[in-house]
């Protein structure tokens, strides 16, 4: 009996060992099912989340901000009962200062952070625990709204600090009018646009000393659309670029052939910087009457490349120092001197190829003009001392082109005058047409 009694302890100690190692082992698998379950929920939840437009990313139990999630939601999978809690909320991020520092971060929903933790039902312990940040396609500005990213450089692509934006849109209701001034890196954002898909957000940039750039209405006379009025797309950021540089003066002084000025001469300035077509306009298109004395200044001009043309009657442009058209540089004093004739019918110049060479060589030059004649001559004049170069070899094509060869090595160092002179007499002189080189 003794024996006997022994036998059923032992392998009563036996059977406990192995029921208890069973039953550990099916606590572990069906804690890992829950765990694997668990994770499982979280990551559909965060799924769901993820493919909500931004504007629904937020919680139904009166939080804030408001959305279409749920705060707590209670699920069954796998025949296990769990809860899910979420939590949402705004993120004021620090990359571009908070709320409470200087300068104030005046819109610090910078983005949302999302936090989903599943549990079993009842349990006191989370299974899973996810997080993400998540934000709008446009940062910094409400989901109905839409950026504009501005930035301002000047003829070298510098940026220009401290140059006022002028934004309107009448087209709005209320009509929008805003001002703001661009950083230290030329640049300014402005969130909280109303969008506008019709080119009616109208740009103006402007700062003391400099020149003005704008955008211009959109219209069917405007294909230019680097210089077209702006849009605004919900959600999104509008990049754009505009370009200002420190303004010039410009003396236009009219002189005849012997050098003598030509008073109240009226003459048409202009820029190559088209905004419309059909009728082609231009940024700078005016009509300038010269003085008594043959000139005029123009102040508050802005850089680029302008041409001249005379409007009186019975005068015609023969040259102009320098040629036109010419580039007008950002912060210059400059000055255009034209040259003009009574005759219709005599040569005019109006540039040349190369405009220099070598005091070694001797070398083939193209004159560009009008009214050249076939047995037209050329010559390179030193102003300074009158020491003629006479070209050879020359030839004249269609009456605008001649070709001719000129020889350098005698020539003195610096600006030669250019003559071209018709057998009849009537002749053209560029002033510093050409330059004799080292």
């Amino acid at each position: 009996m003794i024996e006997v009694l022994i036998d059923i302890a032992v392998i009563s100690l036996v059977i406990t060992g192995v029921f208890s190692a069973f039953s550990g082992a099916y606590q572990s698998v069906k804690a890992s099912k829950s765990k694997i379950t668990a994770v499982s929920i979280a990551n559909e939840k965060m799924e769901i989340i993820r493919n909500l437009p931004y504007d629904d990313v937020g919680t139904t139990e009166n939080t804030y901000p408001p959305g279409l999630i749920p705060s707590d939601q209670e699920i069954q999978r796998n025949n296990i009962n769990f809860t899910v809690h979420t939590v949402i909320n705004y993120v004021d991020d620090p990359s571009d200062g908070t709320i409470n520092t200087s300068p104030q971060d005046t819109y610090p929903y910078d983005y949302k952070k999302v936090e989903v933790r599943v549990r079993r039902e009842n349990a006191g312990v989370d299974l899973a625990i996810l997080t993400t940040n998540i934000a709008a396609k446009a940062a910094e500005t409400a989901t109905n709204t839409g950026i504009l990213y501005l930035c301002v450089v000047d003829a070298l692509s510098q940026p220009v600090a401290q140059a006022t934006l002028n934004i309107t849109n009448d087209d709005l209701s209320p009509a929008l009018s805003l001002e703001f001034e661009t950083d230290d890196n030329g640049c300014v954002m402005v969130p909280l646009l109303p969008p506008d898909s019709h080119n009616n957000y109208h740009l103006v940039v402007t700062k003391d000393g400099y020149s003005t750039a704008a955008t211009y209405p959109h219209t069917a006379q405007n294909p230019n659309l680097e210089h077209q009025d702006i849009d605004i797309t919900e959600q999104e950021v509008t990049p754009k670029t505009m370009i200002i540089d420190k303004i010039s003066s410009l003396t236009i002084q009219a002189r005849d052939l012997s050098g003598n000025p030509v008073p109240n001469l009226e003459i048409n300035l202009k820029d190559d910087y088209e905004i419309y077509f059909n009728p082609t306009t231009y940024r700078y298109d005016q009509n300038t009457t010269l003085d008594a004395g043959g000139q005029t200044v123009l102040s508050d001009m802005s850089y680029g490349n302008y041409s001249i043309s005379v409007l009186t009657g019975g005068y015609y442009l023969s040259s102009s120092n320098p040629y036109t058209p010419f580039f007008l540089a950002p912060d210059s004093i400059s000055t255009m001197t034209i040259y003009v004739t009574t005759s219709a019918s005599a040569p005019r110049i109006s540039g040349v190829s190369p405009v220099s060479g070598k005091s070694t060589d001797s070398i083939s030059i193209i004159i560009y003009g009008e009214n050249f004649d076939n047995s037209v001559a050329v010559k390179l004049i030193d102003p300074d001392t009158g020491t003629e170069i006479v070209a050879s070899d020359v030839n004249v094509h269609a009456g605008n082109e001649i070709y001719a060869v000129v020889d350098l090595t005698s020539g003195n160092l610096g600006f030669w005058d250019i003559l071209v002179t018709n057998p009849g007499g009537e002749f053209a002189r560029k002033v510093d047409g050409f330059e004799i080189t080292e």
